[in-house]
């Protein structure tokens, strides 16, 4: 395995822990847009933000920092939305955007980030692993159920400023900064036990090999004075029992 650049790991930490503070608030739309639910779309962030940078120690170079992210940020939303263990407070001052929620996730994930997001199609595309043309579709499945003209005409452009308002209307957390720092923080405690573990195991390897051959030389030493016959036994072991015997 190739070692890593320690000057490199810092520098993709360093990116990846600063695009947290600058977007933890788009993060907090998506992932609420899931889960409906501050406290845990809060602890969904917390873990996204602190795994993403554990991960990133193993990268070879800086990675698409968007993509990075709003790739753990879906994947983990969903996956916590899935499993609908906590109460959820739903839209109920929007039928538009009430609906959309009701349409295929896979969908209206397209949708969130060609339009909410304002992603480019490629950006869109290497976040979900879709190609072209299944994004495409599925866009046109949402606009169509949306009554949202391609070409936003004024009554589309309406409807789609809507949803984007909806999408952004969950208040922010107070302490949502601070629980983003908190996670970078916790990573970075983290990496460095790991690191002062794997140097002081690379000072007692060598130190225990050391012990083990001078404590095989004193026992050789000791058999040989005592047991005549372990002398001549260890003479017949080739290279070693006389390298060995030379000694004594």
């Amino acid at each position: 395995m190739a070692r890593t650049n320690p000057a490199l790991v810092q520098t993709i930490h360093d990116s990846l822990a600063q695009y947290a503070r600058e977007n933890y608030e788009k993060f907090y739309y998506l992932v609420y847009s899931y889960v409906k639910n501050q406290e845990v779309a809060t602890l969904v962030i917390q873990n996204v933000v602190y795994y993403s940078l554990a991960n990133a120690r193993k990268l070879p170079e800086l990675p698409p920092m968007r993509t990075w992210y709003f790739q753990l940020l879906i994947r983990d939303g969903m996956r916590t939305m899935r499993r609908n263990d906590f109460p959820r407070k739903f839209t109920d001052n929007s039928q538009l955007y009430a609906y959309f929620e009701t349409l295929e996730p896979s969908a209206t994930n397209v949708f969130k980030l060609y339009y909410f997001e304002e992603m480019e199609m490629d950006q869109v595309m290497g976040i979900l692993r879709m190609k072209a043309d299944e994004v495409k579709r599925r866009l046109r499945y949402v606009r169509s159920a949306m009554e949202i003209d391609s070409s936003l005409d004024e009554e589309s452009l309406e409807r789609l400023e809507e949803l984007i308002r909806l999408y952004e209307s969950p208040e922010i957390p107070e302490d949502l900064g601070r629980i983003v720092e908190e996670a970078i923080r916790k990573e970075e405690e983290g990496h460095a036990r790991h690191m002062e573990k794997q140097r002081k195991t690379r000072i007692i390897k060598p130190l225990g090999l050391v012990v083990l051959i001078v404590l095989l030389f004193l026992f050789t030493g000791h058999a040989v004075e005592t047991q005549p016959g372990f002398a001549e036994a260890l003479a017949r072991v080739p290279l070693i029992g006389n390298l060995l015997l030379s000694l004594f």
